[in-house]
C-alpha cells in the first residue's frame, strides 16, 4: 500500500474530501463538523474577514480580528483564505477552486451566488460531481425564501419558541444559536448522503437546508402532526414538561431536575420519599391524575432535596434507578466526572488565543477518529496554498468514481440498517436515514404501543410517523431462536443502530465484538444517555435530564426568573442526538467505502446536547467567565427580541442589525424621531438602552397582528417573524408550498399531516413512499423475503412467541 493510502486509512473518516466553506455564523458549524471528521475545509473570507471576527466575546475582552471567541467557535480546524468574489478575478479563482473541490457549503442570501455566476447551475458546469449545500432560513423555494432569518426568527417560525418561557411573559429563543447549530448538523447529513449517492451516479447534488424545516421536523413534539390529529395547541406553562409532574427542586448548592412519567418510576419515587400517605393512592400511577397533586408533590420533594448537594442527590437518586440530574452550569458540566472520563475536551493551538481547550465531538469512532488538528485560521493564513495544494484534487474523487455509473441509481438506497429502537431517539435516528432511501428494519419487542398515557389517537399517529418508510418486525429477543433471527438479519445488513441502556445489547449477546463475529465489516452505532463508558454510563435519563446535565437548561431560561428548568417545554436532545448519530453513521459508511473496514460508534446523548452550546463553553474555557442566561438578548442587534402583538398571547420577533435597517424601521413604525434620539443613535447605544427601546418597539407591535409585523418588515428587508403556534405551523403557506407539510391518509387514524424531510437533495430522483406500518406488520415480508422462511414457519414461530 502506498504511503498516501496508508495515511488516508489511518486518518479521519472523511480524509481526502475537500470542502469550500463560504459560511459565517449561520452555517459555519457544518464545515467544522466535516473538518473534525477528516475533511480538508477551506474557509473563504471576504477582504477584511468574516463578520464574526468583529463580534465578541474576545479573549481578555480586548477586541482584535484574531481574538474573537465567536469566530473560533465556528471556524476552528479549517484552513483560511481571502477572496473578493465581488470582482471577476475573485470569482475566477473560486471557480478554479471548485474544479478540484468535492463540496461547497454556503449560507449567503438565497440567489446571491447565482447573481454572481457562482450558483450550483454554474459551478456544476465546471465540476458535475460537486455537492453544493445551501443553508438558509426558509430554503431556496417558497414565498418566504427571501425573508431574513437570524437565529431568533428561525426559532420563532419553527414553532418551538412559543412553548419556551412563562405564561404572560415573552417566549424565549434557545441559547447559543442552536437553530444555526442544528441546521448545520442536518446540512452535514445531507452533504454526506449526496456524496454517498455520488458513488453510483457520478454526479453531485444541491442540498437545500431550511432552518424552519429542520426545527419544525422535531420528532419529540411533532407540533404539526399533533395539531392535525387532536387540534391541540400547546402553550407555555412555566413548567418544563407537560407529560410529568416532578421537575426542578432546590438543593443546598443549586438546583436539580427530576423526570418521572413511568408507573414503575413513580413507585420508586414514592418509596424514596418514604411512602407519604398523600401519594399512596394507586390512581397516581397514571401521570394525568398527578397534575392536581403538583403543589403537594413539590413541597414534599423539595423538603427532601434541600438537604442534599446537587451531586449527592444526583447519585443517590440515580442509585434508586430514578432519572435526575443537577442543573449544571457550563463549568459544572465540564468538571463532572463523566465529562472528564470521556475526555470531551480537546486542546488546540492558536497564534493569538494560545493553547486552549475546545469542546470536542459527541461521538467516538473505533476507526477513523475525529480530530481537531488546528485552531481557527488567521486571516488569509493559507493564501499561498491557492496556487499550490488547493489547485490539485485530493484522492476522494478517484476513490468514489470507480466502476460503471448509473445516473439514476442511489447508492444510499442500497444501505440496509437494523434498528433496535426505544423511546424517541431510536426511531428518530433510523427515520433520518429511511427518508433518504436507506432500507431500515426496525426490530421491536412487541406489537404494543409506547407510553400509553400520552393520548391514544395521537400516540398511534406519532408511532406511525416515527416509523414511516421502515419495515417493522417484532421479535422476542430473550428467546434463543429470536436472537438467531436477529443475527441472520444483521449478517445481511450494513449498519446496526441501538439506543437501549448501556448493558442491554450485551445481555442479548449483541455487543459490538459479538456483532462483528456475525459480519466483520458491520457498522454499529450506540446512542446512550451518557455514552458507553464512564462512571455514569448506567444512569437513567430522558431528554429533559440531559438538557439539565449538559448546561443547556441552565442557559435556556428567562434572566429575570431565578429558578431554572422551566423555560423549555421540550426534550430537545431527543432530536439532537439522532441528528448527530445519523452524521456519524454516514461518516462511517464513507470510511468503509474507502477502507473496507466497519467500526463501532459510541455516542453520548448528553454530549450531543453540550455540542449545541459550544460557544458558551468556549467562552468559559478561554476567558474563565461563566456564561449566563441571555434570554432574547443579542449584542449584535437592537431592537432584538420578542414583542407582544394584537391578540391573546400573540408575539412576534424582530432583529435589526444594520444602521440603515434601523432608520427604515423607524419610518415604517411612523416614529422617525426614534432615529434622532441620541439613546438610539447607533447599535452600541441601542444595545445599552435596549430596555427603553423595547418599550417603544412594543408600543408599535401591539397595534399589529404578528403576521402583519412579519410581512410589513420582511418586505422592506428587516428580519421579523411570527412566534408560531401549532395552528400557525399547520396553516403555514410556506411549509405547504414547499411540500414540507402534506396530508397523508393513515388507515389506523385517518388523515394526518405528515412533515419532512429536514433537508432536501434537489437533484435526487428518490421519493419515499411515505408508508407507515405498525410494529410486527412486516414479519411476513422480512422473514419470508430476506431469510426465506415460509408462511407456515413464520406462523409457527409466532405461535411459540419467538415472533410477536
Amino acid at each position: 500500500m502506498a504511503a498516501a493510502e496508508k495515511t488516508l486509512e489511518s486518518s479521519g473518516a472523511l480524509a481526502g474530501l475537500r470542502v469550500l466553506d463560504l459560511t459565517g455564523r449561520k452555517g459555519g458549524y457544518c464545515g467544522y463538523l466535516l473538518a473534525n471528521l477528516g475533511a480538508e475545509v477551506i474557509l473563504i473570507e471576504a477582504p477584511g474577514g468574516d463578520a464574526l471576527r468583529r463580534e465578541g466575546p474576545f479573549k481578555d475582552d480586548r477586541p482584535h480580528a484574531e481574538a474573537s471567541i465567536s469566530f473560533a467557535a465556528y471556524h476552528t480546524n479549517k484552513h483560511g483564505i481571502v477572496l473578493n468574489i465581488d470582482t471577476e478575478e475573485g470569482r475566477a479563482t473560486l471557480r478554479d477552486l471548485a474544479r478540484n473541490a468535492n463540496v461547497l457549503i454556503e449560507d449567503k442570501p438565497v440567489g446571491f451566488l447565482d447573481r454572481l455566476g457562482l450558483g450550483y447551475e454554474s459551478l456544476k458546469e465546471f465540476n458535475p460531481a460537486l455537492v453544493m449545500t445551501s443553508i438558509s432560513g426558509f430554503g431556496m423555494t417558497g414565498p418566504y425564501r427571501d425573508f431574513k432569518a437570524p437565529n431568533i426568527v428561525a426559532f420563532a417560525m419553527g414553532g418551538l419558541m412559543n412553548l419556551c418561557g412563562h405564561s404572560g411573559r415573552a417566549p424565549l429563543m434557545g441559547p447559543c444559536d442552536i437553530a444555526y447549530h442544528l441546521g448545520s448538523v442536518h446540512a452535514a447529513l445531507g452533504t454526506l448522503i449526496a456524496l454517498y449517492n455520488r458513488r453510483e451516479t457520478g454526479r453531485g447534488d444541491h442540498i437545500d437546508v431550511s432552518l424552519q424545516d429542520v426545527l419544525a421536523a422535531d420528532p419529540f413534539l411533532r407540533i404539526i402532526t399533533r395539531y392535525s390529529v387532536t387540534g391541540e395547541i400547546l402553550e407555555r406553562t412555566g413548567h418544563s414538561q407537560a407529560t410529568t409532574v416532578a421537575e426542578t427542586y432546590k438543593c443546598s448548592d443549586g438546583y436539580a431536575r427530576i423526570f418521572c412519567n413511568q408507573p414503575d418510576h413513580w413507585k420508586r419515587l414514592v418509596a424514596w420519599l418514604g411512602n407519604p400517605p398523600e401519594l399512596m393512592d394507586p390512581k397516581y400511577e397514571n401521570v394525568q391524575n398527578r397534575f392536581p397533586l403538583r403543589p403537594v408533590l413539590d413541597r414534599i420533594i423539595e423538603a427532601r432535596t434541600s438537604g442534599y448537594t446537587t451531586t449527592g442527590f444526583f447519585e443517590e437518586f440515580q442509585a434508586a434507578r430514578l432519572a435526575a440530574s443537577p442543573i449544571n452550569s457550563p463549568s459544572s458540566f465540564l468538571a463532572d466526572a463523566q465529562t472528564q472520563h470521556r475526555q470531551y475536551l480537546v486542546e488546540v493551538d492558536h497564534a493569538h488565543l494560545g493553547r486552549h481547550r475546545f469542546p470536542g465531538d459527541p461521538y467516538k469512532f473505533s476507526e477513523g477518529p475525529c480530530r481537531v488538528a488546528r485552531g481557527a485560521p488567521l486571516l488569509g493564513e493559507h493564501q499561498a496554498m491557492i496556487t499550490e495544494d488547493f489547485s490539485h484534487p485530493l484522492p476522494w474523487p478517484a476513490e468514489l468514481g470507480k466502476g460503471p455509473r448509473n445516473p439514476r441509481a442511489l447508492s444510499f438506497a442500497g444501505v440496509r440498517v437494523i434498528s433496535f429502537p426505544t423511546g424517541i431517539v431510536g426511531p428518530a435516528l433510523s427515520a433520518l436515514l429511511a427518508e433518504h432511501g436507506a432500507e431500515v428494519i426496525s426490530i421491536e419487542a412487541s406489537r404494543g404501543l409506547r407510553s400509553p398515557q400520552r393520548g391514544q389517537r395521537f400516540q398511534v399517529a406519532s408511532d406511525l410517523e416515527a416509523n414511516r418508510n421502515k419495515k417493522r418486525v417484532a421479535i422476542n429477543m430473550k428467546h434463543p431462536e429470536g436472537l438467531g433471527l436477529a443475527k441472520r438479519l444483521i449478517a445481511i445488513s450494513d449498519v446496526v443502530a441501538e439506543n437501549y441502556s448501556a448493558r442491554v445489547m450485551a445481555s442479548w449477546g449483541l455487543d459490538y465484538p459479538r456483532v462483528r463475529e456475525v459480519r466483520a465489516d458491520i457498522i454499529m452505532a450506540s446512542l446512550q444517555a451518557f455514552g458507553q463508558t464512564g462512571p455514569r454510563r448506567d444512569f437513567v435519563s430522558f431528554g429533559p435530564i440531559l438538557m439539565a446535565f449538559s448546561g443547556m437548561t441552565y442557559l435556556w431560561r428567562d434572566p429575570e426568573i431565578e429558578k431554572p428548568g422551566a423555560a423549555c417545554q421540550t426534550a430537545f436532545p431527543d432530536y439532537i442526538a439522532p441528528s448527530y448519530g445519523a452524521v456519524a453513521i454516514l461518516a462511517a459508511l464513507h470510511y468503509r467505502a474507502r477502507t473496507g473496514k466497519g467500526q463501532y460508534i459510541d455516542i453520548s446523548q448528553a454530549e450531543t446536547a453540550a455540542s449545541m452550546i459550544g460557544p458558551a463553553y468556549l467562552e468559559y474555557l478561554i476567558n474563565g467567565r461563566e456564561p449566563e442566561p441571555q434570554g432574547n438578548f443579542s449584542p449584535s442587534a437592537a431592537p432584538h427580541g420578542c414583542y407582544r402583538c394584537k391578540g391573546d398571547d400573540r408575539w412576534c420577533v424582530i432583529s435589526v442589525e444594520a444602521q440603515e435597517e434601523w432608520i427604515r424601521f423607524c419610518e415604517i413604525a411612523g416614529h422617525r424621531e426614534w432615529a434622532a434620539d441620541p439613546r438610539f443613535a447607533d447599535l452600541a447605544a441601542r444595545v445599552a438602552n435596549r430596555n427603553a427601546l423595547d418599550v417603544l418597539v412594543e408600543s408599535w407591535t401591539a397595534q399589529q397582528t404578528s403576521h402583519q409585523v412579519m410581512m410589513i418588515l420582511q418586505r422592506d428587508g428587516i428580519a421579523a417573524g411570527v412566534v408560531q403556534t401549532a395552528e400557525d405551523l399547520y396553516r403555514d403557506p410556506h411549509l405547504r408550498e414547499r411540500g414540507f407539510s402534506r396530508e397523508v391518509l393513515r388507515p389506523q387514524v385517518g388523515w394526518v399531516t405528515s412533515v419532512g424531510p429536514s433537508v432536501r437533495l434537489t437533484e435526487s430522483d428518490f421519493t419515499p413512499k411515505d408508508e407507515a406500518h405498525s410494529a410486527g406488520e412486516d414479519n411476513e415480508a422480512v422473514f419470508g423475503e430476506l431469510l426465506g422462511l415460509s408462511s407456515a414457519q413464520i406462523k409457527e414461530l409466532t405461535e411459540r412467541e419467538v415472533l410477536r
